[in-house]
């Protein structure tokens, strides 16, 4: 230790000598138990001889002061902290400098004070927390004037961080604090034993009625949270909190909730909801548990609504398996719209009742089934790596991928600033439980800093890096990873998704690409020097066994298999020029994010396909969607796990080229497809028809013949609208249409359709929730639009007969039609609203006399684009992709609602 360390006692009763009594009085009021004959005063630091070993964090500035008096201060002493601008601006204890060791628990207790003459903004909070990890110790709020305790037991884990720091949250990030004492205390033979959590908080329901926010804060620091009389929806109340200033889908409210916890008890999580703006939007109530680049984070809620919709409930469930590090949150967010605004009122956080849960151990494992076959994984975060959740997944998986914790935004937020801290400690759990780990992810389009890509040009503008200083940002990031995590990987997802969707001529794969940050800033080669980067890697580490893999989605599709075929043989034949009889990439990931309307025989088409080029395949996201909003009916429970079981037995035909079959998630509960019940195992961690049909698929096809769903349902209403791209009042006698179900594997905008008929025409109006406007691309199919497709006769043929047809109209109101004779009579109007738009069409009636009673086949469609290509493709029934040539996969509307002769219409 060094010394200027204050180690001279043993005994707090010692210590208290050197404590100023009136901060002793307040440490005691802080609720730490501070035993005088069994605790051991490790590190104990008041500032008099200077800073001492403390070390600053980000920019601030750590100045030691002799006049800073104030209760608990009494000598004057003390650290200022000043030249704040980020939150994590502060002062680090490191604690190889503090003497604390590995396992071992401590009780850290500090004392802070603000100036009286600062102005503290709304809800900004003094944070003690650990680094890297980040785990959140404790927090009170900054008062101007007043000192503050912040005080937490601990335990060490340098496999995750190497210091305490003491900082603020976003919302405190320019307020200058003092630290007067800090004091670090150990109970006499302590071990590395986690102490037992205190039992959960009662949690009272959050109305906002006492003018305050109670406890909610911004996720960024920069969105305006205010306590409002402007509306409200507590009986007899009057207040709310608005939810304004958003720049970011993941922005919102926030509640921290873990005090109010038992781990592993199920939670009930309500809120009421009220949009603002735009008219429509989708809102979603969900949960984070742990901080940093390992969270998990969960949708329990979400759904598209409509200003005109007033106060709608948001409630789900969770079980808390894990605390998340004493880190867990509710919030609040849009999920594809940036700046929409919003009420929310009456939050509860009650528990079912429904107490911890075990795990089936007389299961057969799934790695056991497929010993002899290839590796068996899953996706997971920080939350599967303790308790029950790391039993299930040592249990039945040989091997893990990191969900979020390898991605380049994780590993290099900032240039040269590489944070590896959190996926050590992963990868330190997962190896140490005798599973392989995967590495994923070194470069993608999405989930990486725009500094690696992009620069701001002298008019403000974003716009590609120059070519040399994007390469070398490239293979920087690519070796300094690959170099750190070494052989404690198996293999590397190098390049993610590159490959555009059903691209027209995929023999020519360059003009396949997306035209990605990374595109535009290197060109089409930057996939070769990605890969040319890592093999450089390899070939200084001979001694290490790692496969090189190009991992994409839908690949079921027959015309992006053809140019992911067609970009791994050319390069992989290039590089053999110079390198004979080796291989640039190693292998294809084919990531098998399906649906039940998925076609088996497709995947095996592209499989096969990609095996004939001599590369290993891995199956590496596998999941598919059943039910929805969080429900699973037994037919589709049996019908999902009958797809499962057709592709197991296909992968099991190529086991001598198939090297690892990866689930993308433990649970349903943690998918990020939640309410579509992706997985093999249910909320509860227990097994579905999806794990039979996994574990034995022979015996489970024979004994259960799929149900395929039924076609959506729902009606049009009698009523003949203003064409002006304005929601009118008639819409709302319009049941809501929602295009919810996704067919690519992003899930971007989404939006709700409602449809009116009268005598001549069918009305459709779709309110579509997007992030971005970009129709940039000069294929319509590729720019941000809406999508009608009409089967009048609904005789529902895999092909388009005379009264079928597919309208497009995108959000400048720039239609186009499949065929395109049927353009003649059609009128659509457009409204923006930011990021929003809203589409009114009118089709004209061309085979069909409206009547009630009658039956159309229909389907809505909304396409997201993004950089120039299309991210996302939403639809309310055909999941297929089909819509443009086959009839059969549309939902049906009911024509009603028109008065009978003699009565009075609405």
């Amino acid at each position: 230790m060094l010394k200027s360390m204050k180690h001279a006692v043993s005994l707090l009763l010692a210590a208290a000598l050197l404590i100023p009594s009136g901060w002793l009085a307040t440490v005691a009021q802080a609720g730490t138990d501070l035993t005088l004959s069994d605790t051991t005063t490790v590190y104990h630091e008041d500032f008099t001889g200077g800073k001492g070993v403390a070390v600053q964090s980000g920019g601030a500035a750590l100045t030691a002061v002799t006049s800073k008096f104030y209760t608990g201060n009494e000598d004057g002493t003390a650290l200022h902290v000043g030249g704040r601008a980020n939150n994590w601006d502060g002062a680090d204890f490191r604690f190889e400098d503090i003497g604390l060791e590995h396992g071992s628990t401590y009780t850290v207790t500090v004392s802070i004070y603000v100036d009286a003459d600062v102005s503290v903004p709304d809800g900004a909070q003094a944070f003690l927390q650990t680094v890297n990890s980040y785990g959140w110790l404790d927090g009170k709020p900054f008062v101007a004037g007043s000192p503050l305790t912040l005080s937490k037991e601990f335990t060490v884990d340098t496999g995750k961080d190497i210091a305490l720091r003491i900082q603020s949250n976003d919302a405190g990030a320019g307020v200058p604090f003092y630290i007067g004492n800090i004091l670090i205390t150990a109970e006499t033979g302590s071990g590395g034993e986690e102490p037992p959590r205190e039992p959960a908080l009662p949690f009272e329901a959050i109305t906002f009625e006492d003018g305050t926010t109670g406890g909610f804060t911004g996720r960024a620091g920069s969105e305006m949270l205010t306590v409002t009389t402007e509306d409200n929806h507590t009986p007899g109340g009057s207040r709310a909190l608005k939810v304004e200033g958003r720049s970011s889908t993941w922005h919102g409210p926030a509640l921290r909730v873990e005090s109010y916890v038992n781990l592993g008890e199920e939670y009930k999580i309500s809120a009421w909801i009220k949009l603002i703006e735009p008219e429509s939007s989708q809102i979603q109530l969900s949960t984070q548990i742990g901080n940093g680049s390992s969270a998990n984070y969960v949708a329990l809620a979400a759904k598209t609504i409509r200003t005109a919709d007033g106060w709608v409930l948001y409630e789900g469930t969770y079980r808390y398996n894990s605390v998340g590090g004493e880190f867990l949150t509710i919030y609040a967010e849009s999920s594809n719209n940036a700046t929409a605004s919003f009420y929310i009122d009456d939050i509860r956080f009650e528990s079912t009742g429904a107490g911890p849960i075990d795990i089936d151990k007389d299961l057969l494992p799934l790695k056991e089934a497929y010993e002899d076959d290839f590796l068996i994984g899953s996706a997971i975060s920080a939350e599967d790596l303790e308790g029950v959740r790391l039993e299930l997944l040592n249990m039945h998986y040989n091997t893990a991928t990191a969900g979020n914790a390898m991605k380049p935004d994780a590993l290099q937020r900032t240039q040269g600033n590489f944070t590896f801290a959190e996926a050590d400690a992963m990868i330190n759990t997962v190896r140490g439980a005798g599973m392989n780990m995967h590495g994923h992810v070194l470069v993608w389009h999405q989930q990486s800093p725009a500094w690696m890509n992009t620069t701001t040009n002298a008019q403000g503008q974003t716009v590609p890096l120059g070519r040399a200083e994007a390469l070398l940002n490239l293979r920087t990031h690519i070796q300094t990873v690959m170099e750190h995590f070494g052989d404690n990987v198996i293999s590397w997802d190098v390049v993610n998704e590159a490959m555009n969707d059903n691209p027209p001529s995929p023999t020519n794969w360059e003009a396949a690409l997306r035209t990605s940050p990374w595109y535009q800033a290197i060109g089409p080669d930057y996939v070769e020097q990605a890969f040319l980067a890592a093999r450089e890697v390899l070939d200084d580490h001979p001694e290490w066994d790692i496969k090189l893999y190009y991992n994409d989605y839908n690949e079921d599709n027959r015309n992006k298999a053809d140019a992911i075929y067609s970009m791994v043989q050319e390069l992989n034949d290039r590089y053999a020029l110079t390198h004979p009889g080796k291989l640039l990439i190693d292998g294809i990931g084919m990531q098998g994010h399906y649906n039940l309307n998925t076609n088996p025989h497709n995947v095996r088409l592209s499989l096969e396909q990609f095996l004939s080029l001599g590369v290993e395949v891995s199956i590496t996201e596998l999941d598919i969607q059943a039910g929805s909003n969080y429900e699973l009916s037994e037919p589709l429970a049996n019908a999902q796990g009958f797809l499962y079981a057709q592709l197991m037995n296909l992968f099991r035909e190529h086991t001598d080229q198939i090297s690892r079959v990866t689930f993308w998630g433990l649970d349903d509960a943690t998918s990020w497809r939640a309410s579509s019940n992706p997985l093999l195992f249910d909320k509860n961690l227990q097994a579905k028809p999806a794990y039979y049909g996994v574990i034995d698929p022979d015996k489970f096809i024979d004994e259960h013949q799929p149900e395929l769903p039924e076609a959506r349902q729902s009606t049009a209403s009698y009523g003949t609208p203003t064409m002006d791209g304005i929601v009118d009042a008639i819409w709302n006698a319009a049941p809501a249409i929602h295009i919810d179900r996704y067919q690519l594997a992003w899930e971007g905008a989404s939006g709700t359709a409602r449809a009116l008929w009268d005598d001549q025409y069918l009305y459709v109006l779709i309110q579509v929730n997007d992030a971005q406007l970009d129709k940039t691309n000069a294929n319509a199919w590729e720019q941000d639009s809406a999508e009608i497709f009409l089967d009048e006769n609904n005789a529902k043929t895999p092909f388009y007969q005379a009264d079928d047809g597919q309208y497009r109209i995108n959000f400048d109101n720039e239609t186009s039609f499949n065929p395109v004779s049927i353009g003649g009579g059609f009128l659509s109007s457009v409204t923006v609203s930011g990021t929003s738009y809203t589409v009114e069409a009118r089709i004209p009636f061309r085979s069909i006399s409206p009547a009630n009673g009658v039956e159309i086949g229909f389907d809505a469609q909304i396409n997201d684009a993004k950089d120039g290509m299309r991210q996302s493709i939403a639809t309310w029934n055909d999941t297929t992709g089909n819509g443009y040539q086959d009839t059969s996969i549309y939902g049906v509307l009911t024509l009603t609602g028109k008065p009978a002769p003699g009565n009075c219409g609405s």
